[in-house]
């Protein structure tokens, strides 16, 4: 049967490509060794030109423009795949999974390559429990429909960059299949379920197939990183109910505000970011086995389609039409604001006059993506909307995205035949809430007639057009516009354009005067962490060594104005340790504060220890002034931090120490007194923000029973019998503070590298570790490694070591001796560990 194309949006960086670089110079062609490109396409020449401005020092003031020669990137072809779980459904729903029923397992297969490429797809998987799988299905419209694979393996057509296919293993609960079986099916031959490994050739796989030179859309050559093989496994329990279902969360921020200098609002532009994401997992609570999101109905648009929309705020109209991402178009409504957005007509087509348009959409075109799968998020729909010509302030915009889909091989429900889709997927943004979830709570006035925690139908739709303050009150409001609100649905993102004043300030992080924090622009904040000595254990204190930050300060009045600068109260006094030393620095000048545990105290010799020489701040010569900052004008400052000695480890406390910097347009009244122009920016330092912690827990293994509570995971002591298996797990957590509002410093822990060297102890008792010695001197060590087990729930590299020093190079092996044993673990974390992100670090050794 024939195929044909379907693409798949992928999330920016989701891949890094290879590129060639073709220097153009003189007409000769040089070629130099692969770079690295950020997710972009096979064959696509990157040109750059560079161009700048100088003097004649004889005629100052006159510029003179030059220009660069070209330099061309010319990106190679680079394979890759992923093989995403997406479901898992029973064919009788109204029933458990029992003997004799078929379960269909689907996963999305998609090509995060550069370039085109066919997939290869085997009509089989393994599966482990009491089922068999039938012959393999796949679909190329998100689920819709299904195709058997014919013989004994699919390769398919071209399929482009980013686009996918989906499979659907149907397996069949065998007689003698018990209560709390379970029914593990694998699609693909990795280990661990890697994705996009170079391929090992096994029986099984699922991989990258080049397209022959000369396919339509493909680059010349084979892809410089080889074939590419993927795979992965859902699982199934006898006797308990399947719950799938698609998790979608609509998110919006604004991006931009531009006032256009003048006191009038009807000129003022703002500017909204929105995205979609599809969970990978269940954040609800209800065991739901997340979905693909897929397309739905929608007037006068043909094909399945995702629809992202946003309604015209009241008092505003489209300033532009907008350009959506690659694989998604953006869809016009003129039809009234109060119809919903799902019962409304739409058009590829913007009207002549944008004026008209009530509302802006962004659906998938389906010749490119036919749905989402989960952990995959579509950035990039940008809607600059501008106040009416007329409108005069005050005015407050309010307004919300909404989502509408399906569940990814649900077909729709129409029961009253008005064209609209009963079992919508519907979110609305505001929150980080999938589906419009309230927790575990199912959404507002949707349906759950078998109590299994998935709606029936959605939550009740509205029409999304906030235009009065009661409607704004009983919607809500997403106060730090970043998806942090609460309640019920979504909340709106509610802004009040600001009429310019002789006297204002804006004060944030570096660069970003404009920074909101997670409830104000009061509260924006740059977050850096002190050195930590490596024998510092939790508990201990430290004397930091003082940390330097870079603020800006921004004249945001219509007046020249001098603009001064003072560290003031913590919004909690404690958060600071006493004597703490801030200094505040701009050109040549500098001041210093010690805090006393109630005020900042002007520091007359900048030593904290002699108290007779601090003294309140209430004299103008003791805080820094910028004088004369133009409108408009930003200026740098440095703000050090100088924490005393015993301060606490920020991993022991949990927070970091804050010190609020405000600046204010000075009007030579002593201290800030009643100005009104002032804006405050915190600079935080951790002592640390990677925290460490170690537990272990006791398993059977050949030994007795567990003892108590052994066998649950805990800092306590434990006391594992011979034959037992001692399990360690290791949490890393950045504690610091997640970014919040927009434009915020936050602390990233990158190139993580946890070492367990169970060689460390030198004599008996020393509380070192000592897990891969001897410590009984009977010939063997006291444990041992149990092979497969040392694994990290994030993306890492795990090596190992043997010796009686752990210094050896060796393979993940299982011995008696520490030569022929593990003695060390290295486990190298691959990317990012964001703030507030929990991963952890296990491994087991059985005792000996």
């Amino acid at each position: 049967m024939s195929q044909t194309k379907n693409f798949f949006k992928q999330p920016s960086k989701f891949y890094r490509s290879l590129v060639t670089t073709v220097l153009i110079a003189n007409g000769i062609f040089q070629f130099v060794l692969p770079a690295l490109a950020e997710g972009t396409k096979a064959g696509e020449s990157i040109s750059n030109t560079a161009t700048a401005t100088y003097e004649d020092p004889l005629d100052p003031g006159t510029k003179i423009n030059t220009t660069s020669n070209t330099v061309v990137v010319t990106v190679a072809e680079v394979a890759g795949i992923t093989v995403t779980a997406s479901g898992v459904t029973d064919f009788t729903p109204a029933t458990p999974v029992s003997v004799g029923d078929t379960v269909n397992y689907t996963y999305t297969i998609t090509n995060v390559g550069n370039d085109a490429t066919k997939l290869r797809v085997p009509n089989l998987a393994r599966v482990t429990g009491p089922g068999t799988a039938g012959n393999l299905e796949y679909s190329i419209d998100g689920g819709a429909n299904w195709i058997p694979i014919s013989g004994s393996e699919l390769i398919t057509n071209s399929i482009p960059a980013g686009g996918s296919i989906q499979v659907r293993v149907p397996v069949t609960v065998q007689p003698g299949a018990q209560a709390n079986d379970i029914i593990n099916v694998t699609l693909g031959d990795t280990p661990g379920d890697a994705q996009n490994q170079l391929r090992s050739p096994d029986g099984g796989d699922v991989y990258t197939v080049d397209n022959p030179d000369g396919t339509p859309g493909d680059v010349v050559g084979a892809p410089v990183n080889g074939v590419r093989e993927a795979s992965a496994t859902q699982k199934a329990t006898v006797n308990q109910s399947l719950k799938t279902y698609a998790l979608a969360t609509v998110l919006k921020t604004r991006s931009d505000y531009n006032n256009a200098g003048t006191p009038a609002i009807d000129d003022d532009k703002l500017t909204y970011s929105l995205g979609m994401r599809v969970e990978l997992n269940d954040p609800t609570g209800n065991g739901i086995t997340p979905a693909p999101l897929a397309g739905t109905t929608i007037r006068g648009l043909t094909g399945s389609r995702i629809l992202v929309s946003d309604a015209i705020p009241a008092g505003t109209e489209l300033a532009v039409a907008p350009t959506p991402p690659p694989g998604w178009q953006a869809v016009y409504t003129t039809d009234p604001v109060t119809m919903n957005a799902n019962a409304a007509t739409w058009s590829l087509t913007p009207p002549a006059n944008l004026s008209s348009v009530t509302r802006i959409g962004f659906v998938n075109d389906p010749n490119v993506i036919t749905s989402v799968s989960p952990g995959q998020t579509v950035n990039g729909f940008n809607i600059q909307v501008k106040v009416k010509a007329g409108t005069a302030a005050p005015l407050t915009v309010n307004n919300i995205a909404q989502l509408f889909g399906q569940t990814s091989g649900v077909p729709p429900i129409d029961t009253n035949t008005d064209g609209i889709p009963d079992n919508l997927i519907y979110d609305e943004s505001g929150d980080q809430n999938p589906s419009n979830y309230d927790g575990k709570t199912i959404p507002p006035g949707s349906t759950d007639t078998n109590n299994d925690g998935i709606p029936d139908t959605p939550s009740t739709i509205t029409d999304g057009f906030v235009d009065t303050p009661a409607e704004l009150t009983n919607t809500g409001t997403d106060t730090g516009n970043n998806n942090s609100g609460t309640g019920l649905g979504g909340e709106a993102n509610s802004f009040e354009p600001t009429v310019p004043v002789p006297s204002a300030v804006l004060n944030g992080p570096d660069r970003a005067p404009d920074a909101i924090g997670p409830t104000s622009n009061n509260d924006d904040f740059t977050n850096k962490s002190s050195f930590v000595p490596t024998d510092k254990k939790p508990g201990d204190t430290i004397d930091p060594s003082p940390v330097a930050f870079t603020n800006t300060v921004k004249n945001s009045g219509t007046d020249p104005s001098s603009i001064s600068l003072i560290p003031t109260l913590p919004a909690n006094a404690a958060d600071l340790p006493v004597n703490s030393v801030v200094t505040i620095t701009n050109g040549s000048e500098s001041r210093s504060y010690v805090w006393d545990g109630t005020a900042f105290k002007f520091d007359t010799d900048k030593n904290p220890a002699t108290t007779n020489d601090q003294s309140p701040i209430d004299q103008t010569t003791e805080y820094i002034t910028i004088p004369n900052v133009t409108p408009g004008a930003s200026v740098n400052y440095g703000v050090e931090i100088n924490l005393p000695p015993d301060t606490p480890l920020s991993t022991d406390t949990g927070k970091g120490f804050p010190v609020p910097v405000t600046a204010f347009v000075d009007d030579a009244t002593p201290g800030l007194g009643s100005e009104t122009a002032k804006n405050t920016t915190i600079d935080r330092v951790y002592t640390g923000f990677l925290k460490l912690l170690k537990e272990s827990r006791v398993l059977p293994g050949t030994g007795p029973a567990v003892q108590g509570n052994e066998g649950t995971f805990s800092s306590d002591p434990k006391k594992p019998a011979p034959g037992n298996i001692i399990e360690y797990r290791i949490t890393y957590t950045n504690i610091s503070e997640a970014q919040s509002g927009t434009g915020n410093v936050i602390l990233k822990a990158d190139k993580v590298v946890i070492v367990e060297d169970g060689t460390l102890s030198t004599v008996p008792g020393d509380g070192k570790n000592n897990w891969a010695k001897d410590n009984d001197v009977n010939g063997q060590i006291d444990t041992s490694n149990i092979v497969g087990t040392a694994k990290d729930t994030g993306a890492s590299t795990i090596q190992f070591y043997s010796g009686a020093t752990g210094t050896n190079s060796a393979i993940d092996q299982t011995g008696t001796t520490a030569d022929t044993d593990v003695s060390k673990y290295i486990n190298t974390v691959t990317g990012i560990v964001q703030p507030g992100e929990k991963r952890e670090f296990m491994f087991q050794r059985k005792v000996n």
